[in-house]
């Protein structure tokens, strides 16, 4: 009886017969179509449904669905039934957050309370993988809004100085000279435009990431810092994304205000289903309006709510919002999950915060 090695979820584990394989595979504990195996005899390890004698189906040159990489090593000693290493392993990326099924769009009522007590058990839980990731969010922000001033102050300060007049007139706003923007040069407006976008561009890159940590929380993946910085390849779409959606809200609050509500509504999920099933622009609008149905008012209403609770926050010396910001964030993507999932979505996963995944 063969007996197999076989490498799932960035762990090699084995040996097992070919029926034992087959029975993991039905417990969902090894994939087919992605993990890897090797036995005495093969080169290198090779994903399990290319082999014929597991999958009678398949042949050599069958072509996978997605191919993991795996480095095979020589075995350090002599022992002929040592597997090579499978240390490199990399299972593909999953394209769902998590392994809960979900639920025919507009289906469960959104439960507003039920996400803001459940946000807050998670920031209890959590509060201090949530409180660092946030002053670092804050942190970087501000550093690069400082950076902004400066560099438009000295635009400013460069036109003054080359026009020849005062340069106390143009500090005064009832002036007929002051340096306002429009007294910039062209270059200097088109470098003032440039650095603003750029700062935007990497307060979305920020945003992305604290999405992914915050969707691992909920759905008990592992958690870390470094997640803040690791949605780089989808920011291009999230950048023309949000453009696309603030000229649809824009265009529909010219058409008197309530469509722009509407639509704001419809497709606010856009940006956390980017992140969370890696969606092109038109997907992740097509989904978020598929998941905002029969919930539009439910949505406002925790909008609502939020705002109020953050207004609280400030009113308390400013010092709340240490604490309602996260949970009204945490609240609103705890909303995404629920549309996604129905009422399961609020269920304790677990979280493991040891480290990220293989992925």
């Amino acid at each position: 009886m063969s007996e197999w090695f076989y490498a799932h979820n960035g762990e090699q584990k084995g040996p097992v017969s070919k029926d034992e394989l087959a029975n993991l595979a039905q417990a969902g504990a090894f994939n087919p179509e992605t993990d890897l195996v090797w036995k005495e005899g093969m080169a290198d390890w090779k994903i399990a449904a290319e082999i014929p004698e597991l999958n009678p189906s398949s042949t050599e040159a069958s072509t996978p669905l997605q191919t993991p990489t795996m480095a095979a090593r020589p075995t350090t000693n002599n022992d002929p039934y040592q597997p090579p290493a499978a240390s490199n392993y990399q299972a593909p990326s999953p394209t769902l957050s998590d392994d809960l099924p979900e639920i025919e769009p507009g289906t469960s009522p959104l439960g507003i309370t039920e996400c803001i007590s459940r946000s807050f058990e998670l920031l209890k839980r959590y509060f201090g993988i949530i409180f660092v990731a946030w002053i670092i969010f804050i942190a970087i922000n501000f550093g690069v809004g400082v950076v902004v001033e400066l560099i438009d102050g000295a635009l400013a300060a460069s036109a003054t100085s080359n026009s020849g007049f005062d340069t106390n007139s143009f500090s005064d706003p009832n002036s007929p000279f002051f340096a306002g923007e429009h007294s910039l040069s062209p270059g200097a407006q088109l470098v003032s435009i440039l650095i603003n976008v750029i700062s935007n561009v990497i307060s979305l890159f920020l945003t992305l990431g604290m999405t992914r940590l915050a969707l691992n929380l909920m759905s008990g993946q592992a958690a870390e810092i470094g997640m803040i910085f690791g949605e780089g390849s989808k920011l291009l779409r999230a950048f023309f994304a949000s453009i696309l959606y603030a000229l649809i809200v824009f265009i529909g609050l010219l058409l008197l205000i309530v469509p722009g509500i509407y639509w704001g509504i419809k497709y606010s999920q856009y940006q956390t289903a980017i992140v969370d099933k890696d969606m092109s622009i038109w997907e992740s609008f097509q989904y978020s309006a598929d998941l905002t149905q029969n919930n539009k008012w439910a949505l406002l209403g925790l909008g609502i709510l939020t705002f109020l609770i953050n207004l609280g926050g400030l009113i308390v010396l400013c010092i709340g919002l240490i604490f309602t910001i996260p949970l009204t964030w945490l609240a609103w993507l705890l909303a995404y999950r629920w549309l996604k999932h129905g009422q399961a979505g609020m269920e304790d996963r677990g979280l493991d915060l040891s480290g990220p995944r293989a992925y």
